[in-house]
């Protein structure tokens, strides 16, 4: 490579970058996984209404955590508020993710469902150590800068006659940022697994399967008493995480398809061994490792097979 071919290679890969990166495609994508994650949200959600009082509000022992970088005139904003003004604030988490979930004034919705799941992460949920609200945070927050109200949407019914209609190319960034977080969410769990202590035999995994969370069935083989199998179990757990993420990216042969059927497999397991189903929502999710383009084609050759 001479110095006269240098500009032109990093022209070719600053092209290559932008159109993996920022290109315009289809908004299928972005439009399921917003209804998709505005339900499980929605869900996720409600099922707290009985606790709103203990859980958020001067009712209950709720001690908020004030973020370092908070400027000391917004601390208000973490004062435990009255059971009443609780109720009032819940409902309206309760609303906005309604709204997202339908796609209605979808990016101001999913803007104030990611304000209030910031707020109630600090005034509460932080004592639980709940690292799938920062993940559910993030995807609010990356489909409050996304046009995920271009298909499957009210907002689509309005303009176009039907919600499954759609006129508008959008950006490819926030799959983008979704895919990637949805990598790295796996692997770092994984990575971590590495060094933690508890992790280096299977005791994590036969106490896990007696714990608070066990399942009856969990209860049901640990009744058959301890095995070497345990730490087999560890072992596939820290390689499935490590590895299979990457898959998710890989199009050659049937090496994504494995990986996300691992995943399944994975995700399925934990529901059945461990109460623990909040990261359920990243099976549907995993079609963000698909480009708008292919995802697409799959539709159209769906829709095409029903009307022969």
């Amino acid at each position: 490579m001479t110095l006269l071919t240098i500009p032109l290679r990093l022209k070719s890969w600053a092209l290559v970058w932008e159109h993996w990166w920022t290109r315009k495609s289809y908004p299928h994508t972005m439009g399921i996984i917003r209804a998709a994650f505005g339900a499980w949200l929605l869900m996720y959600w409600a099922i707290r209404l009985p606790y709103i009082k203990i859980l958020f509000s001067t009712d209950g022992i709720v001690f908020p955590k004030i973020p370092t970088y908070m400027p000391e005139k917004l601390e208000w904003l973490l004062q435990v508020p009255s059971p009443n003004i609780a109720l009032a604030i819940y409902c309206l988490q309760l609303i906005a993710l309604t709204t997202l979930t339908i796609g209605l004034h979808t990016r101001l919705s999913a803007f104030i469902a990611f304000c209030l799941s910031w707020y109630y992460f600090y005034l509460s949920l932080h004592l639980f150590h709940t690292s799938f609200d920062r993940l559910y945070i993030l995807v609010l927050l990356v489909l409050s800068i996304s046009k995920a109200g271009e298909y499957l949407s009210i907002e689509c019914w309005e303009k176009y006659g039907s919600p499954l209609k759609w006129e508008k190319m959008v950006s490819i960034f926030p799959q983008r940022l979704l895919a990637f977080q949805i990598t790295m969410t796996y692997f770092g769990v994984g990575f971590q697994k590495l060094w933690l202590p508890g992790w280096q035999g299977g005791e994590m995994l036969w106490y896990s399967m007696m714990g608070v969370w066990a399942t009856p069935l969990a209860f049901k083989i640990t009744s058959y008493g301890w095995s070497d199998l345990y730490h087999v179990g560890v072992n596939m757990v820290k390689m499935f995480e490590l590895f299979i993420p990457f898959s998710f990216w890989i199009k050659k042969g049937k090496i994504r398809w494995i990986g996300m059927g691992s995943g399944l497999i994975f995700h399925v397991l934990i529901d059945l061994l461990l109460f623990i189903w909040w990261f359920a929502i990243l099976i549907p999710s995993y079609i963000v490792f698909f480009s708008p383009e292919e995802f697409h084609a799959w539709l159209i050759r769906v829709s095409k097979n029903r009307i022969s």
